[in-house]
């Protein structure tokens, strides 16, 4: 049994993190189980609605990130936002030809890069008026 401090620690750092963890944990273990009785059919089901639910819980946990983002965002004095992307590929075909033999080749390379770097200092405090 793990020690419920470090579960509160991570819900703390983390909470969509520790969130898709125990999901992710439990829907392991699910599958374990079923693994023995089902069939291969059954079991590829299985696998593919759990996927769907991994891509949800993904998506979910970035809209998350994001608004958790924003909020910071208003709260601070100072932010710096640094964003790099860069999305490039690149292919190839090529033929030769010997009088023994003749060969064809395919080629092909993928590179994406992204780098985000948020910076905030300090905090506003917002005042709420009163009536006097």
């Amino acid at each position: 049994m793990k020690n419920p401090y470090v579960n509160a620690l991570k819900i703390a750092v983390n909470p969509s993190g520790y969130l898709i963890e125990k999901m992710m944990n439990k829907n392991v273990e699910s599958f374990n189980e079923d693994s023995n009785s089902s069939t291969i059919q059954q079991l590829r089901e299985s696998a593919l609605r759990e996927e769907i639910k991994s891509t949800v819980l993904q998506n979910q946990a970035k809209v998350e990130q994001e608004l958790a983002i924003a909020r910071r965002i208003d709260s601070a004095e100072e932010v710096d936002i640094e964003e790099y992307y860069d999305v490039s590929g690149s292919g190839s075909v090529g033929v030769k030809g010997t009088a023994e033999a003749v060969s064809l080749g395919v080629s092909g390379e993928g590179r994406k890069v992204t780098k985000r770097i948020i910076k905030f200092r300090g905090y506003v405090v917002t005042q709420t008026q009163t009536d006097d």
